[in-house]
């Protein structure tokens, strides 16, 4: 196994589980898979001090070699020892399920900072330490890219860092080394069925956050309105763990649930949680999926004991790029762009547009190519039954025919109430320039993202610029 003295006497530099990464005096660990000794050659061309496996040495590279008998936990123990342990220094929190993991880790982070902590961010749309920040490449980084992230995070003064932690992550262990001081799941609806196959298995992706990497001391804050979150929450309970249920609709084993009424306007929600204030909260979001955000995080916050105003202040104060932004909001017209790119999240968008329009609600969106494709027609129907338009164009089609995809969408639709404008930023353009007073238009799918992936390649591309632009234009 890898010892702090091996890998001082190999006066290792850096650690590195990609070959197309490796720098010279790395620690290179190969990954079963196929292709694993082209992979390690050519680490050792980029200069690697050694490489950890569990295969035999290929010919030629045993004096390079280190064989194990389980690669992911030799490199896990060498991430410990390089980066000194830093999530042992670090309060680490993380919210997990389909949708509404920025908007809370975003609210969490505001909270924390509120309080007079220093924090460290991961998330889908950027990654933060302290008033640092730079564009995120994935929802939960590798572990080795985790660990020297909190490396850095420690080295600024960071007291909490505060992640979304994806399916991925957690299926793959991405996130193994850590022990989160706070869990909280938010909702599973249908995604990612590309890669797990089944909602069963997507499911149980989600529920190892609680079940495998929860500090024995840790507490978990569950949505149980969702199903899901319910049968955590359950299970959890009888496990004797600690564990917060939350309930937009007022279930009665609900811990924290509104009081009458939620206010929820085009100016925000206002609503009193008595659980944890007397007086009514407010925040300048809107929608039922940001009541179940708000809800979630400031349950979270209550169990952590943060401050009422800390919790206020960061209520007043967040805005999370490309969830709900209204983008135009002039001469009665009003333009929307978010990120819902699943079947429950479009709907809840929508829903939420549909509440607000006075007028006449369409829709541009598509779905991304190379993707579970089931949600496609599942999508169409969504958009047909609650939007006046539909106007269905490309999102990221990556390899696959932008038409093909649009047909797969137009499947679930049985009415004419869509328009096909393959091109996104004429989609955009087309449906700017028809809205009349009191119509609402709400742009889904790409939310914060500033590119398009046509083919295998990034462009720029920005559904704000596109809104804004046509707006002025009309």
């Amino acid at each position: 196994m890898i010892s702090e003295g091996l890998m001082r006497n190999l006066d290792v530099k850096g650690l590195c589980d990609d070959s197309r990464r490796v720098k010279a005096q790395d620690l290179f660990f190969s990954m079963p898979a196929e292709g694993y000794e082209e992979f390690a050659r050519n680490a050792v061309a980029s200069g690697a001090v050694a490489v950890v496996s569990e295969q035999v040495a290929p010919e030629g590279l045993a004096s390079k070699w280190i064989q194990v008998a389980d690669v992911k936990a030799a490199r896990l123990e060498a991430a410990r020892i390089f980066y000194k342990d830093p999530f042992a220094k670090l309060k680490c929190h993380a919210v997990t399920g389909t949708n509404g993991k920025t908007t809370s880790a975003f609210l969490m982070n505001a909270m924390l900072e509120s309080a007079g902590r220093k924090t460290a961010l991961l998330g889908t749309i950027k990654n933060k330490i302290g008033d640092t920040s730079v564009p995120a490449t994935l929802t939960t980084p590798g572990l080795l890219d985790l660990f020297a992230f909190a490396a850095k995070a420690v080295a600024a003064g960071c007291t909490d860092l505060v992640m979304e932690a994806s399916s991925h992550s957690l299926h793959q262990g991405r996130v193994a080394g850590i022990r989160f001081k706070s869990g909280l799941f938010s909702n599973l609806t249908q995604d990612h069925l590309d890669y797990h196959k089944t909602m069963e298995a997507y499911f149980e992706a989600k529920k190892l956050l609680f079940t495998k990497y929860l500090a024995d001391d840790g507490v978990a804050v569950v949505n149980i309105d969702d199903a899901h979150g319910e049968k955590i929450f359950d299970e959890l309970k009888a496990a004797g763990r600690n564990v917060v249920s939350v309930s937009r609709l007022g279930k009665e084993k609900a811990g924290v649930k509104p009081a009458g009424e939620v206010s929820n306007t085009e100016n925000g929600l206002v609503f009193t949680l008595p659980m944890v204030a007397a007086e009514p909260f407010e925040t300048p979001m809107c929608g039922d999926f940001n009541v179940d955000n708000v809800l979630l995080v400031l349950a979270w916050a209550n169990a952590l004991q943060i401050p009422e105003l800390s919790m206020r202040a960061a209520l007043a104060s967040v805005r999370v790029p490309g969830r709900f932004e209204k983008v135009w909001n002039k001469g009665g017209k009003h333009v929307i762009v978010d990120y819902a790119h699943t079947p429950d999240a479009l709907e809840r968008v929508l829903a939420t547009a549909r509440k607000l329009c006075r007028g006449k609600l369409s829709t541009v969106f598509g779905c991304g190519g190379d993707r579970d494709r089931t949600k496609r027609p599942i999508m169409g129907h969504i958009a047909e039954t609650i939007a006046d338009t539909a106007w269905l164009t490309s999102d990221n089609p990556r390899t696959e025919d932008p038409i093909a995809i649009i047909e797969d969408v137009r499947a679930g639709m049985s009415t004419d109430k869509f328009i096909v404008v393959a091109d996104r930023a004429e989609a955009i353009k087309r449906a700017c320039t028809a809205l009349n007073d009191g119509d609402w238009l709400v742009i889904a799918g790409k939310g914060h993202e500033d590119y398009q992936i046509v083919g295998k390649t990034k462009h720029h591309f920005d559904d704000r610029e596109e809104a804004v632009k046509a707006m002025e234009e009309c």
